[in-house]
C-alpha cells in the first residue's frame, strides 16, 4: 500500500498525465477539423474548426448582471435577497448563458440526442466564464449520472463538457462524486418534491480536504440538485463548491425558446 506521501506524489501525477493528455487530444481534435472545415450548428456559415461562427457565438444569450451566489439577474452583481435569507451549500454559481434561445437547444441536443460535438462550444462558453471570473477552483467534478441511466444514455453529458471546461481553463478535471440513489427526472417538479428528490442522491469517494472543488452541470433550474451534489463534497471536506454551468434558467413564469434545426458537419 502506499504511503499517504507516496500516494498524493502518485496522484498529482497522474492528475498532470491526464491534463497533457486532455491538451493533446484537443490539439488533434482542432487538427482534424481544420482539415475538415465546418460549419456553424446553429447558421450553417462556414467557420474554420469551430462549431459555432463568431456571429451567432456573439448573439448567444450571455448572463448579465447576476447574483454571484446563484448567479439569477441581480442590478450591479449585488448578492440577491434569498442568498443573504438562506445561502445555499455552493459558495458561487458561473454560468455562460440564459437558459433561452439557442442555448437551451444546442443543450437538449447534447443530452437527449447524443450530439457530442455540442459539447465544444458549451464546454467553451463555459470555460471562458469560468476564466473570466477568476479563483480558479483547484479541480473539477462532473455531476454524476446514476449507473442506471448512463448506460441507458451512453454517456455523461455533464463530463463532456467538463472535459472541455478542464482544457480551457487548465483546471484537472477528477472524479470522486458518484450517484448512490437513483431518481425520477427533476423537469415538472416543484421546488421542494426536487429537493426531496435528490436528497441523499450523492456520496463522495475520496476525500477532498481543503480543495475548491468546481461542480460542473449543464443547467442550473433550481440548484437543487447542485445543491445535494454540494452538499455531499463538502462532507468530504471540501473546502467550497463552486457551481458551474453552462446555462441558468430564468425565475419561475419568465420562458423563453423556440424551435431551431441544428446542423452538424
Amino acid at each position: 500500500m502506499l504511503s499517504s506521501g507516496k500516494k498524493a506524489k502518485f496522484d498529482n501525477a497522474r492528475s498532470a498525465f491526464a491534463a497533457t493528455a486532455r491538451r493533446r487530444g484537443g490539439h488533434v481534435r482542432d487538427a482534424l477539423r481544420a482539415l475538415l472545415p465546418q460549419q456553424c450548428v446553429l447558421c450553417a456559415t462556414a467557420c474554420g474548426s469551430a462549431l459555432m461562427c463568431v456571429r451567432c457565438e456573439a448573439t448567444m444569450p450571455w448572463l448579465g448582471a447576476a447574483c454571484p451566489r446563484c448567479a439569477l439577474a441581480s442590478p450591479g452583481d449585488a448578492l440577491c435577497g434569498r442568498c443573504l435569507a438562506t445561502p445555499p451549500p455552493y459558495a458561487r454559481t458561473i454560468a455562460a448563458w440564459r437558459y433561452a434561445f439557442p442555448a437551451d437547444r444546442l443543450l437538449q441536443a447534447l443530452k437527449y440526442e447524443g450530439r457530442l460535438a455540442l459539447a465544444d462550444p458549451l464546454g467553451d462558453a463555459l470555460g471562458a466564464a469560468v476564466v473570466a471570473r477568476g479563483d480558479l477552483p483547484d479541480v473539477l467534478v462532473a455531476m454524476p449520472l446514476s449507473r442506471v441511466r448512463q448506460r441507458s444514455r451512453g454517456f455523461n453529458h455533464a463530463h463532456e463538457i467538463a472535459r472541455r471546461v478542464a482544457c480551457r481553463a487548465c483546471v484537472p478535471l477528477v472524479g470522486g462524486l458518484a450517484r448512490v440513489r437513483d431518481a425520477p427526472p427533476q423537469a415538472g417538479l416543484a421546488l421542494r418534491e426536487r429537493t426531496r428528490n435528490v436528497r441523499d442522491a450523492f456520496a463522495a469517494t475520496r476525500s477532498f480536504a481543503g480543495l475548491r472543488v468546481g461542480l460542473v452541470d449543464d443547467v442550473m433550474t433550481t440548484g437543487s440538485t447542485l445543491g445535494a451534489a454540494a452538499r455531499a463534497l463538502l462532507a468530504a471536506d471540501a473546502g467550497s463548491v463552486d457551481a458551474l454551468v453552462v446555462a441558468r434558467t430564468p425565475p419561475p413564469g419568465r420562458k423563453s425558446g423556440s424551435e431551431i434545426h441544428l446542423r452538424m458537419a
